[in-house]
């Protein structure tokens, strides 16, 4: 517990989505009966927002899910920042809260951080070395 107070203070602290003074604001959405989702819209566009999922109950499968603040920015995907199921938190080590294949899945009784990050672009041809 006292590292994951630890580890919150300084993500709160040194990421500018996350700080008090937050110029852009903050939305949020109900996604189950004890679970919801907060964005963080970051300073600097949305390349700087933040996710924050919580799941105060059983795990929430949510193949279809209809709520427009769980997108990431255009081109990118959500990674992993923070997660009280990181076995370093003690937790069991579950996947992020989103799967490609099986929509969001939100672990039982957890919270996680997700910013984004660049997707790989999958239609990219490699291009053959012409020596």
């Amino acid at each position: 517990a006292y590292r994951l107070t630890k580890d919150l203070l300084t993500l709160r602290r040194s990421d500018p989505a996350l700080a008090a003074q937050q110029p852009r604001g903050v939305d949020g959405a109900v996604l189950g009966p004890q679970a919801f989702v907060l964005r963080f819209f970051g300073p600097d566009g949305p390349e700087g927002d933040r996710l924050l999922t919580v799941n105060l109950g059983r795990a929430v499968d949510l193949r279809t899910c209809p709520e427009p603040l769980l997108a990431p920015p255009a081109d990118c995907r959500w990674v992993v920042r923070l997660s009280t199921d990181d076995p370093a938190y003690g937790g069991e080590g579950a996947a992020a809260p989103e799967t490609s294949e099986a929509g969001w899945q939100l672990p039982a009784e957890s919270a996680c951080v997700l910013i984004p990050e660049p997707a790989p672009d999958e239609h990219a041809k490699e291009i053959p070395d012409e020596r």
